[in-house]
């Protein structure tokens, strides 16, 4: 499933290896990065298109995490890594992860060239790369003699921007353990304090020049910039500095003003599969309501680059496998847009807007517009505001299989059992020992529940079916734990974990 927007946040504060040491510094960066990217008035991301990756032990799994969501990004892209960077024997930059040997990083570690070929992959129009690690700007400047040119090849990719920390050893404060590294840390202090007589938006290309002298006043490692195309232009957050001014606007105010008047009255439509049917495929922002008898609350701001329909299909299908939450009570509101909506970004301009209001949609930086994260994500706990902790799945939603009372593959029922349930069903690539399980399929409708009992005690004891607050997950696991987890199937077993969340997920009261 395609996504507009997707920033991959990359922290490594843990390392196996001793000749690796922690760096603490890196985890705050990490959270540091998260903040700005999601604050509205600056930078804007939703919290659904910012993707955390946090002390990820594997580089084959990190990497495949990145070329998945890269695959899926058709907008803009940002990839963001802190942690050890160090050089293999030919002269490589490679991503350390948690389990990195410092001996083999080629083996062992993210190779940068495993980077840009998500890179290179990604159909997203706008690629930005900030890599704060040692040796990061290697890959812009090159190494000294005839590693030079294949070096600075390696950022030299149509439509993206490469920002770096340092050419040989990145500064890290030793003993704060609060402290974000220094990279970093200036480059949020500058978004954050704006920079007079720039523009109203601000690339990185104009963060760049104070950024560096900043870093270069200290005393502290220098960073490097490249770009291809009109990448650099891209409007990476608002200036908070800005006063006006008598240069050229691309969006005028009085344009801005004219979008939020004109999108304000549009008419509420009722968030069903009719009047979904009845839209075109078309680009656009749209807003989702709830309806009561006072005022709509607004719920959630987001656009879609290539067809409204489509992604409202998706947020209704979503929202009708939750607890807590009835799509009859949901309205939606849109406006059709013939821009290049990846840099126009019409979404944040409302969202910005509504927070200086003071107003911010309940939905927005909650995880309501995920897709599925993928393996890495799984462990992470969710906050109390997140959607998945105020609308758990519903574990009594009505299954029906094709042709009861045959016998069919366990791979098969799984299949079927998918393709029905309006949440995330993920299943281990074993196809072969799933195809080599058969059982009968009941007659008449089951709830998710029941068909998870029944798939589990086919699986037997080597098998899992945990059940989050937000998806499912099938692997050949034994005693795996989630913090978000509902319950957990396996073999005739079932393990409720969250009694209260449970009940409301329409579990039977013998669980």
């Amino acid at each position: 499933m395609e996504s507009d927007d997707a920033a991959i946040l990359i922290g490594v504060s843990q390392y196996r290896d001793p000749s690796l040491l922690d760096v603490p510094a890196a985890r705050n960066s990490l959270h540091a990065m998260h903040r700005l990217l999601t604050t509205p008035e600056l930078c804007g991301w939703s919290e659904d298109q910012v993707h955390v990756l946090e002390d990820s032990a594997g580089a084959t799994d990190l990497a495949l995490e990145v070329h998945r969501l890269a695959e899926e990004t058709t907008g803009t892209l940002l990839i963001y890594f802190v942690g050890h960077g160090v050089v293999s024997k030919s002269g490589a930059l490679c991503l350390a992860a948690g389990d990195t040997q410092l001996r083999y990083p080629d083996l062992t570690g993210l190779e940068f060239d495993k980077v840009r070929s998500a890179l290179l992959d990604s159909p997203a129009q706008v690629k930005l790369v900030i890599l704060d690690c040692c040796y990061s700007g290697r890959i812009i400047q090159g190494l000294a003699g005839a590693g030079d040119s294949q070096l600075v090849d390696s950022t030299d990719i149509h439509g993206v921007y490469t920002l770096t920390a340092a050419d040989q050893v990145a500064h890290v404060p030793s003993r704060d353990e609060t402290a974000a590294t220094s990279f970093t840390q200036v480059l949020c202090d500058v978004v954050r304090s704006g920079i007079p007589g720039a523009p109203p938006a601000l690339a990185l290309t104009d963060i760049y020049p104070k950024l560096k002298s900043t870093l270069k006043a200290r005393g502290l490692p220098e960073p490097n910039q490249r770009g291809t195309d009109t990448v650099v232009s891209y409007p990476f957050s608002r200036n908070v500095a800005y006063t006006g001014g008598t240069g050229f606007r691309l969006l005028p105010q009085a344009h801005v003003d004219h979008f939020l008047r004109t999108l304000a009255a549009q008419p509420h439509h009722d968030l069903t599969a009719e009047s979904i049917e009845k839209l075109e495929d078309w680009p656009g922002v749209y807003l989702l309501h709830r309806e009561s008898h006072e005022a709509p609350e607004l719920l959630y701001v987001a656009r879609n680059d290539r067809s409204i329909a489509v992604r409202l299909g998706q947020h209704l299908r979503k929202i009708s496998g939750r607890c807590h939450i009835d799509a009859h009570d949901l309205s939606f509101s849109y406006l059709q847009l013939d821009d290049d909506l990846s840099v126009l970004a019409p979404e944040r301009l409302v969202l910005q807007h509504l927070h200086a209001q003071g107003r911010s949609p309940q939905w927005n930086n909650s995880g309501f517009g995920n897709n599925d994260a993928g393996r890495m994500r799984d462990s992470h706990r969710r906050g109390g505001d997140h959607f998945d902790v105020l609308h758990p799945i519903d574990l009594s939603w009505p299954v029906r299989f094709d042709d009861p009372a045959r016998k069919v593959t366990a791979h098969q029922m799984a299949g079927q059992l998918r393709a029905q349930l309006p949440y995330g069903f993920r299943i281990e690539p074993w196809e072969t020992e799933l195809d080599q399980v058969r059982l009968a399929l009941p007659d008449g409708s089951l709830s998710a529940d029941q068909a998870f009992r029944l798939l589990a005690a086919a699986m037997g004891d080597s098998w899992q079916i945990s059940a989050l607050i937000g998806q499912v997950l099938m692997y050949q696991e034994q005693g795996k734990e989630y913090p978000n987890a509902i319950r957990y199937y396996a073999g005739t077993r079932t393990i409720t974990e969250m009694p209260e969340v449970c009940e409301a997920a329409g579990l039977p009261d013998d669980c």
